[in-house]
């Protein structure tokens, strides 16, 4: 009986850790998603439902029913396995926080996330507080696209950057940075209109020109951007002294990372040969 007793205690626990396992969704690179209870061994390999998947096929990993917005996929790297090791995974809080750092582990029941932080420190977070982490950013790029499209598509044609709108704000590819003379908080919702180009100098090859969203690859290296997992050329953002972030032509509001003046800025690393200029207009500004 006691042999019989303690059988039945050790299979009723087992079974209550595996109902504690968080809940997530996997969306694949592929596209596929696949659903079931979050665990974690250690290493490369993550688990749902007893199923062993590899982080590199991953693109999200996903704890919410709805979609990411075309705003919050603007704030991700265009590269995975980036290079900048504390920009390599981004971790999106339920409330639309967004943090650029590196996963370290979960914990085994998948409940808590540590990851170390881009702006410093090693974290823990609960699984519930999170709505998604981007294993492979460039990958989700990819899944989200047709996000990405319907939000440009709602755009107003692009132009060639020589007249600026009335109350707009001109950034020049010449110059890294353009004060833009606003001072934010932090949290604070910022929808942001661009249009216009940029031409990149690019030494004895032709020029690469570039719209708000960038221009694809560039031979220097990315780890010389100003944000890394954005393509040469694009429209970033600072505020402060803070780590850059992208703009893009995303129509929807950007939450402000910190407190102090905005800047907007060209993603490259010479400015001297540059051309050109985007138009960026303010188009709203609201508190969370």
């Amino acid at each position: 009986m006691r042999r019989l007793l303690m059988t039945f205690v050790l299979t009723a626990s087992a079974a209550v850790a595996l109902l504690a396992n968080h809940p997530a969704t996997f969306v694949m690179r592929s596209g596929e998603r696949i659903s079931g209870d979050l665990s974690y061994k250690g290493g490369t390999t993550y688990t749902l439902s007893g199923r062993d998947i590899e982080s590199r096929d991953v693109a999200v990993i996903t704890f919410v029913k709805d979609d990411p917005s075309a705003a919050e996929l603007a704030q991700i790297p265009h590269v995975d396995n980036n290079p900048s090791e504390l920009e390599r995974h981004v971790f999106v809080t339920g409330d639309g926080k967004v943090m650029l750092g590196k996963l370290d582990k979960f914990s085994p029941d998948g409940e808590t996330v540590t990851f170390d932080a881009r702006d410093g420190g090693r974290r823990d977070i609960s699984a519930n507080d999170l709505a998604r982490i981007y294993i492979n950013p460039a990958g989700a790029r990819n899944v989200y696209a047709s996000i990405l499209r319907n939000d440009r598509q709602q755009q107003p044609p692009a132009t060639s950057g020589a007249a600026n709108r009335r109350g707009g704000i001109t950034v020049n590819g010449n110059q890294p940075w353009t004060d833009t003379g606003i001072d934010v908080k932090k949290g604070e919702r910022i929808t942001f209109s661009a249009t216009g180009q940029v031409r990149v100098a690019n030494g004895n090859s032709p020029d690469v020109v570039a719209s708000p969203d960038g221009a694809g690859s560039f031979p220097a290296p990315r780890n010389n951007y100003p944000y890394p997992g954005m393509a040469v050329g694009g429209l970033i953002a600072r505020v402060g002294n803070d780590k850059p972030f992208g703009i893009e032509t995303i129509t929807q509001p950007i939450s402000m990372p910190d407190k102090g003046r905005l800047f907007l800025g060209i993603n490259d690393d010479g400015f001297v040969d540059n051309a050109g200029a985007f138009n960026v207009t303010i188009v709203n500004r609201s508190s969370r």
